[in-house]
């Protein structure tokens, strides 16, 4: 058996109504849409890549990762700013995976490697560690997965 409809008359005031809410709504949804196209995050910035890399290394079994602080500070007392006592261009982040020195360099935005750095990795290279700049923690965690497949395969 069909089912009856029943039309109602509508006031016009009603349907301005309904048209006001109808327009709402689209415009809900195309605010919601524009929001998805939008990218999920921010650019990450050195620090945030920093932690990820420290945090990812260190849940690992048999690695270990820690950053060096590598800037000067500000004397107050003395008014002066006192260099930093670390070796020029060392990297960000030094690690020891599974019995292997790895130093990593965090580079964001349009940083760029300077020739001290330069310097430095190619000592770790001649002394057999590994080297990786990271430009983003999706990198360093693709680049990671594979170093860790080869030493689990070797």
């Amino acid at each position: 058996m069909a089912k009856r409809i029943k039309y109602t008359t509508a006031t016009p005031a009603q349907l301005e109504q309904m048209q006001q809410k109808r327009e709402k709504q689209r415009k809900a949804r195309a605010q919601w849409k524009a929001r998805d196209a939008m990218p999920d995050r921010k650019p990450e910035t050195a620090n945030r890549i920093t932690n990820n890399i420290i945090r990812i290394i260190n849940m690992q079994p048999a690695c270990f990762a820690f950053r060096v602080n590598n800037v000067g500070v500000w004397d107050a007392a003395k008014g002066i700013y006192r260099k930093g006592n670390t070796m020029k261009g060392i990297s960000d982040i030094l690690a020891c995976v599974r019995g292997q020195m790895f130093a990593i360099e965090v580079k964001a935005g349009k940083d760029v490697i300077s020739f001290d750095q330069q310097k430095f990795m190619s000592l770790v290279t001649q002394s057999g560690g590994q080297v990786f700049v990271a430009h983003s923690t999706d990198a360093f965690i693709a680049w990671f997965t594979t170093v860790l497949e080869k030493k689990v395969n070797s």
